[in-house]
């Protein structure tokens, strides 16, 4: 019989995380099942600080973005020596079952935690999409904020003569990019460090002599230093380039009802397949319908 379940946020925050929760809390309250909070992620694991989550926890804060209970990037739970000290605090706070929310490392954790007989189930949150799902809770929330951000930037942009390099989350993954791309209507990327420039500034010059949109260049972050490409810019197109980094504003914020829906959604899907006695893989969307993938699938 499930008794407590914990759950935990690992990594960069996601908005519609805290939707996550609340949807996990839901199923759980309906079945009578303790639902505990891990503070600060893996390692909250690592160091015992779990809470119960009750009403009082989740009042007015389930449709912020961020992540109610703290999240954290944890090289220590790359060890044996804490991944063995983590499990012993799940079984000694008696934990039936876990739900992690996270990206790429975040499910790695919990595979090793799998391995070991814990049961997991991880729903992927992340801004960056770059799990084997269609969305990950927060990709959609982010890709409407950086639209935003840069309607906000061609406002005055479109006051001067003036162009713009902005960098994009999404580590190596291009998906925050490309749909933002679309949504503003540029072509004007770059998204790998061997990008022809040369070519950018053949199409910049197009655009810019047709005075159609204010000249945006979307960069992919760690490809290539904004500063640098806007200083070469304004070199070569001959009117003056601003570097702009987005940073938080892109992953900050309420999510977007989409995000709600899909969090909240995968939170109690995640219970009923706990109830159940299925775990070890991960929920998520793909397409317009909510789906079980192993865990290795879901990050290769």
């Amino acid at each position: 019989m499930i008794k407590k379940i914990a759950i935990l946020t690992s990594g960069g925050d996601a908005p519609g995380m805290n939707s996550a929760i609340f949807g996990v809390y839901t199923a759980c309250v309906q079945h009578k099942i303790k639902l505990y909070g891990v503070i600060g992620g893996y390692d909250g694991l690592i160091d015992n600080k779990f809470t119960e989550i009750t009403f009082d926890t989740l009042n007015g804060r389930i449709n912020s973005g961020g992540s109610i209970i703290k999240s954290s990037r944890s090289p220590r739970f790359l060890k044996d020596t804490y991944i063995k000290k983590a499990i012993k605090n799940i079984k000694d706070n008696k934990i039936d079952a876990l739900v992690v929310i996270g990206g790429d490392g975040s499910i790695r954790g919990a595979m090793e935690l799998r391995d070991a007989g814990i049961s997991v189930i991880t729903l992927p949150g992340t801004i960056d999409n770059d799990l084997h799902f269609s969305h990950t809770i927060g990709y959609d929330t982010a890709t409407n904020n950086i639209v935003k951000a840069v309607d906000n930037i061609c406002d005055s942009l479109s006051s001067f003569d003036y162009g713009c390099v902005v960098k994009i989350m999404g580590r190596s993954c291009p998906d925050l990019l490309l749909s933002s791309a679309q949504a503003l209507h540029t072509d004007l990327l770059v998204t790998s460090k061997d990008f022809d420039l040369n070519s950018l500034v053949k199409k910049i010059k197009a655009t810019h002599d047709k005075n159609h949109l204010p000249t945006v260049v979307l960069v992919l972050e760690d490809v290539v230093d904004c500063t640098e490409l806007a200083n070469i810019l304004q070199e070569k197109c001959k009117f003056q380039f601003r570097p702009h980094i987005l940073g938080y504003i892109q992953r900050g914020g309420s999510p977007t009802a989409f995000d709600r829906k899909y969090g909240y959604s995968a939170g109690i899907m995640a219970v009923d397949c706990i109830l159940t006695k299925e775990t070890g893989f991960a929920i998520g969307m793909q397409g317009e319908c909510l789906v079980k993938k192993p865990f290795a699938e879901t990050v290769k």
